[in-house]
Parts: structure tokens; C-alpha cells; sequence
């Protein structure tokens, strides 16, 4: 999967679109956002940042899962936790080995020195922000900074699946798809079927089936001509940078730091264990080589010759007062933490 075109849907054809139904707010962002960009705006032939500044990473996601990686920077996305990595105390009772999970991890680190990190199972997602330390470089304690008052709910949320993970070795499983996925597909494929020079009709016709629109579209009533115009306009304004608002994503401030380099766990290139799920979870059959090194890349996915050995990282969410860092509020969806 080299470029976006590998997830680009056909709009006439629904079942394209279905792997987006168990998207997390990160990845209905990136659609919008690079849609802004066109439909050929790459996931790895191009820097993310000159689709969306807020944008740190999206690429591929891990072998066998249909949706991508999307990592927005933490000044963006409330529901991202803050944190500070130290080394651990060798026998720290309340550690949290993730090299044992055997989940797919991806880890990308920025000029800056920042780490944003995602750990993946199924549709299960976390992902965390560290702006000091090295979770890399072996045993780490965690210190989650506190958001500013009244901001952060979200990302509390996020290290309370930390502690699960610890406590259970599993990532929680998401409680249910996010309410309004249903909507946004709506609206992008309205989108897609526009560019594709699609009338309105046209759109009605994939989105409500034939016989439906046989018998409504020259009815009485206009409601779904002004349905498909309501998608339409919906479409236009959030693939225009309204999708920061729908999101809950902060726009950008200042310049952002490029990245430097990208490292994917054994699990996230396609380990054994990480296929099984994929194939339990998305009927995935891709399949590749175990083995341990660290990638230093460009978005092309090209990895280079350097290896390290493969991380021990252990976590304990340990909180220390920053009240510089100004985060988002939450919403309602539950597994989000964006607005709807």
C-alpha cells in the first residue's frame, strides 16, 4: 500500500467504504483532510504535513488491517496523552512489559525529539505522545502531564486503557463504533461521487437504491434532493478544514518538526500472532517475516540499514503537573474524545 489509492473507495460501490465504519475519530480526520488535498494525496509518497499541519504521520496500518495509521500531533488532538519518559527500576513491580504483547506498535519520532506512538488490536487503538525520554531505549516509567483545567477528559481516558493494558495485557476492546460514522460515510462518498462528475440523482441513486429514488425524487416532496445537497455542502465545508471543528482537532499554531524516523514492531510488519487477529478481526491474509530492527525512513517506507535490539518497554502512568499544555475538550463518543 503505497499511496491512498489503495483506500480509495469506489462511490457507487458501498462495501469499499465499510472498513471506515470501525474508524476511530483519527482516521475519519485524515479522510476529510486529504480529500481537501484530492483523492491522490499520498499516504507515504508525500509529507502529511502539507495536507494537514496538525498532521504528524499516516501511513500504512498494521498487516492485515484495512485502515491506516494516523497519528495527529498532541497541540491538535485532546485526546491524546502527554508524557515523559524515564528508565524503570529494574523488578518495578508495576510494570507493564509491551515487548511481551506482541501488539502491533508503531512508534515515530520527530526533529523536535517528540515520540507519538500507536499500539493496535482490531479496532482497538492507543496512541500517546512523549515529549521527553526515549521509550525505545528500554524499561521506561511514564508520566502523564496534566492538561489544562477543564481539557483533557479524553486523554484520561486513554491512560486508563494504559493501566488496562497493563493490568490485563490486552488493549479494551471499543465499546462501539462511533456514532456518527454512519453520517461521515454518507458525506464522503457524496464527496467522491462529485469529483467523480456525478449528478445529484446519481448520488441518490448509490446512496438510497433505485426503487427509492424512483418514487421520491420527482415526488411531492424534495426531501431527498435537499438531503443529497445537505451531504453535498457538508462535504465541501469539512474537505475545506471543517473537519477540525467536527473532530475536536485544534488547527496549528506554530511551525511544525518533520519526522525523522519511524519504528514498527515485529507484530505491526505482519508477526504471526498479529496475522491471526488481523484475519479473526478484517479476514486479512497478509503475511511477513519476524524479525527485530529499528526503521529510520522516509514515508516511502524505505527502512535503513541501521538495527537495533528490539525494546523492553515498560510503563506506569505517573502524574506531574504541566499546566502549559493546552489540550481539547472531550466529547461524547466514548472512544473518541473528539466533537462531534
Amino acid at each position: 500500500m503505497s499511496d491512498v489509492r489503495a483506500l480509495a473507495p469506489v462511490w457507487r460501490q458501498a462495501e469499499t467504504y465499510e472498513p471506515l465504519l470501525g474508524a476511530d475519530a483519527s482516521v475519519w480526520a485524515w479522510e476529510f483532510a486529504r480529500r481537501g488535498r484530492g483523492r491522490d494525496a499520498g499516504l507515504d509518497g508525500a509529507d502529511p504535513g502539507e495536507i494537514a499541519p496538525e498532521l504528524c504521520f499516516a501511513g500504512p496500518g498494521p498487516a492485515g488491517d484495512p485502515l491506516p495509521a494516523v497519528l495527529w500531533r498532541w497541540q491538535a488532538d485532546g485526546s491524546v496523552p502527554v508524557l515523559t519518559a524515564q528508565p524503570a527500576t529494574p523488578g518495578d513491580a508495576a510494570a507493564l512489559d509491551l515487548a511481551r504483547l506482541d501488539l502491533p506498535c508503531v512508534v515515530v519520532r520527530t526533529a523536535d525529539g517528540e515520540q507519538h506512538l500507536q499500539i493496535s488490536a482490531g479496532l482497538a487503538r492507543l496512541r500517546l505522545a512523549l515529549v521527553g525520554g526515549d521509550i525505545l531505549a528500554g524499561p521506561a516509567i511514564l508520566h502523564f502531564h496534566l492538561p489544562d483545567a477543564g481539557r483533557g477528559g479524553a486523554a484520561l481516558a486513554a491512560v486508563a486503557k494504559l493501566i488496562a493494558l497493563r493490568d490485563t495485557g490486552r488493549l479494551p476492546p471499543r465499546p462501539r463504533a462511533l456514532s456518527k460514522a454512519g453520517r461521515w460515510l454518507e458525506v464522503l462518498r457524496a464527496h467522491d461521487a462529485r469529483q467523480a462528475g456525478a449528478s445529484q440523482r446519481d448520488i441518490a441513486l448509490a446512496l438510497f437504491g433505485e426503487e427509492r429514488v424512483r418514487q421520491d425524487w420527482s415526488g411531492p416532496s424534495d426531501y431527498m434532493r435537499m438531503r443529497v445537497q445537505r451531504l453535498v455542502r457538508a462535504a465541501e465545508e469539512a474537505v475545506g478544514g471543517g473537519y477540525r471543528r467536527v473532530f475536536g482537532l485544534r488547527a496549528a499554531e506554530t511551525g511544525r518538526a518533520p519526522v525523522v524516523d519511524i519504528w514498527r514492531s515485529p507484530a505491526w510488519r505482519g508477526g504471526f500472532s498479529s496475522l491471526v487477529l488481523a484475519v479473526a478481526i478484517f479476514l486479512g491474509t497478509s503475511f511477513g517475516p519476524t524479525q527485530t530492527r529499528r526503521e529510520s525512513c522516509r514515508f516511502s517506507g524505505d527502512p535503513c540499514l541501521k538495527t537495533v535490539e528490539r525494546s523492553r518497554i515498560v510503563a506506569l502512568a505517573g502524574f506531574t503537573r504541566h499546566n502549559s499544555r493546552a489540550q481539547l475538550a472531550p466529547d461524547d463518543d466514548a472512544d473518541s474524545g473528539h466533537a462531534s
